[in-house]
């Protein structure tokens, strides 16, 4: 169980037939809060670091890059970030994180710029692997 206000690991993984599945990103979410993703093929699935249950494969709802992932309970929807979006975790291809500061896009939907903040900070490393913290490298 995850102490309230602490963050919470989510995997996410993705596939375009819906059956055969590979790892997109690891996501930290703080709870009840939604995450976006970027560059999502045909199918994702995702299941909170720990857990053996998958949600179910949830299929792309649009054109647009970028999808907004509910949790719990588990959905998808492609659209275009708005100013309530700002501030939420965003998951990019290769497993990179960040937190949505301002996205624009014209009004074809042709061209858009966004800009996200990444933070980080430097633990000490156990021999094991493990941070004080047990979250490990990843």
């Amino acid at each position: 169980m995850t102490p309230p206000g602490a963050d919470e690991a989510w995997i996410v993984e993705t596939s375009r037939d819906g059956q055969n599945w590979r790892f997109f990103g690891k996501a930290w979410v703080r709870p009840g809060e939604s995450l976006m993703v970027h560059g999502l093929p045909a199918f994702l699935r995702f299941r909170r670091d720990g857990a053996d249950q998958w949600s179910p494969p949830l299929e792309r709802t649009g054109d647009h890059p970028v999808a907004l992932i509910t949790l719990d309970p588990a959905s998808r929807r492609e659209l275009w970030p708005e100013e309530t979006h700002r501030g939420l975790p965003v998951l990019l291809p290769g497993g990179e994180e960040g937190r949505l500061l301002r996205f624009e896009h014209s009004a074809d939907g042709s061209e858009w710029t966004w800009a996200l903040e990444f933070r980080g900070r430097r633990r000490e490393i156990s021999a094991s692997g493990r941070s004080a913290s047990g979250r490990g490298l990843s």
